[in-house]
């Protein structure tokens, strides 16, 4: 009996393990994957965007009180601006994803214009921004022209 027991504990814990493998969380991040830093000396801030998904993170990567800010803005709809993130304090990230709905959800197959930049207490850290284009497409990884 006790024999028979271990043997569904650990094939419990091994179904357990692969359906852990297999988690959404993991796979949402597929697909075409796209990165810029801030353009200050120290490269302060980053942004990741995947679009498989509309994730878009920003986060902070340095130790140096500044606010990494990024404006997110439809391209091929004159540049109209979708939403903001701010991440504030070394290691600290702020994102977004298609599924928190509303101007999240970016337009399919759309260019999609980064900005990513610096403040110091509110003030524009003048050299550390930085623009992209990237396509909104979940199988092929191209840059927009501007």
């Amino acid at each position: 009996m006790r024999k028979a027991t271990r043997i569904l504990t650990v094939l419990a814990l091994a179904l357990v393990g692969t359906l852990t493998a297999a988690s959404p969380a993991s796979a949402e991040l597929s697909g075409p994957h796209y990165w810029m830093y801030t353009d200050d000396s120290n490269n302060g801030g980053r942004v990741d965007f995947w679009s498989n998904g509309d994730h878009v993170k920003l986060c902070d990567i340095r130790a140096d009180g500044r606010t990494a800010n990024l404006r997110v803005a439809d391209a091929s709809n004159a540049f109209i601006t979708l939403y903001y993130l701010k991440a504030s304090g070394n290691g600290v990230c702020d994102a977004a994803h298609a599924s928190d709905g509303g101007s999240h959800d970016l337009p399919e197959g759309h260019c999609i214009w980064f900005q990513i930049y610096l403040t110091d207490n509110g003030n524009f850290v003048s050299g550390s921004g930085d623009t992209a284009q990237w396509a909104n497409d979940n199988e092929f990884k191209f840059n927009c022209t501007p």
